[in-house]
């Protein structure tokens, strides 16, 4: 209920203030399960998406906004996750493995799920290597994959403006794709990680290819994190 009401006053409201742009939003299926695939630019696609999508959509949220031990934090973890955010260790591990279990329980029940297959912003305009958790959910379910590339989702400020903001944001839909079944059944049957990790990393190199193909992006062989730590123009070995 509280998630209906949020996007009823909201949508209205982000027409209004951010004028956005929505192309393709008839590829989005009606019923059934899918997974949203897209480049990960701003937070503007985090809230855009699950506001004009014509079901609830639900993303994993990164497990340091659940976390912090303040009134304002508080408020803006009940937020997330009334608005069907799951949090998410980005680092991997267990906790990662666990909230992978919840998305794809929220699959298996006939929902929607938005995913940044690059994990964190990209730090300058280029599409960053995919972590495979997306590949495992398509593979596991079965669900078809939306990717879907996003434009001008950075809050920035310009000199007139006091505060940062959203300047014709757009979002563009692919069109869904499942993997194919041989694909599948090698993942289901591997009979270790290594082959595991083979398919998975195939699948999801194919779904950066999907969505580079409708950002126009150029695709680097490295995760976003990296750079971000050494810095641009620092060796990242």
């Amino acid at each position: 209920m509280f998630y209906h009401v949020i996007v009823v006053i909201a949508r209205p409201l982000c027409r209004l203030l951010f004028r956005p742009i929505l192309r393709n939003m008839d590829n989005i299926p009606a019923t059934g399960a899918a997974i949203f695939a897209g480049n990960h630019m701003g937070i503007g696609e985090s809230f855009l998406l699950p506001v004009f999508a014509p079901r609830p959509v639900s993303y994993p949220a990164k497990a340091e906004l659940f976390k912090k031990d303040t009134l304002f934090h508080r408020i803006g973890a009940w937020f997330l996750l009334n608005m069907r955010q799951v949090p998410m260790n980005r680092d991997g591990g267990y906790t990662a493995t666990q909230a992978l279990g919840e998305i794809q329980t929220i699959l298996d029940n006939g929902g929607f799920v938005a995913i940044h297959p690059e994990g964190h912003r990209s730090p300058d305009g280029r599409l960053y290597k995919g972590r495979t958790g997306i590949a495992r959910l398509a593979l596991a379910t079965g669900a078809p994959v939306i990717p879907f590339g996003c434009f001008r989702t950075r809050f920035t400020r310009k000199k007139w403006m006091p505060f940062p903001w959203l300047f014709r944001p757009e979002l563009v839909m692919g069109v869904p794709f499942t993997f194919p079944d041989d694909m599948r059944e090698a993942f289901l049957n591997a009979s270790n990680r290594d082959q595991a990790g083979e398919v998975l990393r195939d699948a999801t190199d194919q779904v950066m290819v999907k969505i580079a193909e409708i950002t126009g992006q150029e695709i680097v062989d490295e995760y976003s994190y990296v750079r971000r730590e050494v810095g641009p123009g620092q060796p990242t070995n």
